[in-house]
C-alpha cells in the first residue's frame, strides 16, 4: 500500500453496512474481514457491544455497530462519524471548531499504535484494502485510549466523535 496524503477531513470512508476498524497499518495483512475475523465484530455487537470497543486479543479497535461516514481530522487526532448534517463542508468545519474539552467523553479501549494507523470497513480484509477503501495516518508510536462521544456540533448537525489520547506519562 503506497503513502497516502493527510486525510485531515477531506475524503468521507463508507462501508458496506458494517462498522469502522481501527488498527495499527502493520496489522491489516492479518485482519480477514468477512472470511473470519468480522464473526467476531458480530459476536461483540451481539453480547451489547454498540460503542467503541476492542476485540479480545487483538490490537483493534470497532468505533461502534454503525456504517457512518468516516473521516479524520489528523490535526486534533479525531475520527468524525457523520449522523446528520447538511453537507460535508459543514461537518468538517463544525468538527474542527468544536470545543474538545468541553465534551463529556466516555473512556474507550487502548490501542497500540506502531505510528500507522488504519481505519477500514470491518467486513473488508486487509489483504484485499485499496487506497480508497482505507484511511492511513501517521501518530506517534505508544498507546492510545479512544474516547468517544456523541454530540450536536451545530443545529441540524450531529457526530460521534473518537479521539486518541496518548497514554504517556
Amino acid at each position: 500500500m503506497t503513502q497516502q496524503p493527510r486525510i485531515d477531513g477531506r475524503r468521507w470512508l463508507e462501508t458496506d453496512g458494517g462498522p469502522v476498524l481501527l488498527c495499527p497499518v502493520s496489522l491489516l495483512s492479518s485482519w480477514t474481514g468477512y472470511n473470519g475475523d468480522y464473526d467476531l465484530v458480530i459476536e461483540m455487537t451481539d453480547a451489547g457491544h454498540s460503542e467503541c470497543y476492542a476485540l479480545p486479543e487483538r490490537n483493534v479497535v470497532i468505533l461502534g455497530d454503525e456504517p457512518l461516514p468516516t473521516t479524520i481530522i489528523e490535526s486534533r487526532s479525531l475520527i468524525v462519524q457523520w449522523i446528520s448534517g447538511n453537507s460535508e463542508e459543514d461537518m468538517r468545519r463544525y468538527a474542527s471548531e468544536v470545543d474538545l474539552d468541553a465534551i463529556a467523553w466516555r473512556e474507550g479501549p487502548v490501542l497500540e499504535s506502531d505510528g500507522r494507523l488504519a481505519l477500514m470497513d470491518a467486513a473488508m480484509p486487509g489483504d484485499e484494502a485499496t487506497e480508497e477503501g482505507v484511511f492511513v495516518f501517521d501518530l506517534e508510536a505508544g498507546e492510545f485510549r479512544v474516547d468517544s462521544a456523541e454530540v450536536p456540533l451545530a443545529s441540524h448537525t450531529s457526530a460521534k466523535l473518537h479521539r486518541l489520547v496518548s497514554m504517556k506519562v
